[in-house]
């Protein structure tokens, strides 16, 4: 009976191990992805503290993950997320297309820059339409996606311009719920997914952003230059 009990143990803590040894495998895949791939798609530097995977729950939080602006705009960032929570099926990590269930964005922090050079999002989706026109679907050196639903929910927003880099008064997104990403074929590429949202997002920016709101930075922009050069 004691040989049982302690076959039971061994058995357990092998399991244990299994499920340790492909979690930690499927932090550290999904953070090299994203530190490693990202700044080729965007164009911009790309941060990520940590990522944590529950192998049995199903589960990736990823945290301090900061998106940089494109070349030209002076503003901290595009995009800060202090946490972004997916579930998805942990054993596709290992496969060439991995599953995501669900991707919940909540409380970004976004800084909108206007000035000579345009925006800075559109510059960033432009940035990323260009890796797409550039390797389309034959860079098989990264993963595929298929995503079943991505929610960008309490999106804060920040006006500035990269005249003068200063910030206008917070706006908040219009919530966003994308689905079915890669179903159709063989899942997504990253940059097809990064230009899904990023399209969202300037969709739902074309909302809350005005042309009067753009005038009047642009006018506050000015005063202030008539400011400095008396």
């Amino acid at each position: 009976m004691k040989k049982v009990a302690i076959g039971l143990i061994v058995v357990l803590l092998v399991i244990l191990g299994v499920v340790f040894y492909f979690g930690s495998q499927a932090s550290s895949i999904i953070q090299k992805t994203v530190v490693d791939y990202g700044p080729e798609v965007t164009g911009t530097s790309i941060g990520l503290e940590g990522v944590d995977v529950s192998f049995l729950g199903g589960t990736a939080g990823l945290s301090g993950l900061v998106i940089g602006n494109p070349a030209g705009f002076k503003s901290d960032h595009a995009f800060k997320l202090g946490s972004v929570d997916v579930a998805l099926d942990v054993k596709s990590v290992m496969s060439d297309i991995i599953h995501i269930k669900e991707v919940r964005i909540d409380g970004a922090d976004l800084i909108y820059e206007i000035g000579t050079k345009g925006n800075n999002i559109s510059k960033l989706q432009n940035n990323v339409q260009q890796y797409m026109a550039k390797f389309g679907s034959s860079d098989e050196s990264t993963k595929s996606f298929v995503i079943d639903d991505i929610y960008v929910t309490g999106t804060k927003v920040q006006l500035a311009t990269d005249l003068l880099g200063g910030k206008g008064a917070g706006l908040t997104l219009p919530d966003i719920h994308l689905e079915d990403i890669g179903k159709e074929g063989s899942g997504a590429s990253g940059a097809e997914v990064m230009n899904k949202v990023l399209g969202a997002v300037n969709s739902g920016l074309s909302k809350v952003v005005t042309k009067d709101m753009m005038n009047k930075t642009l006018e506050d922009v000015g005063s202030k230059l008539k400011g400095l050069i008396k």
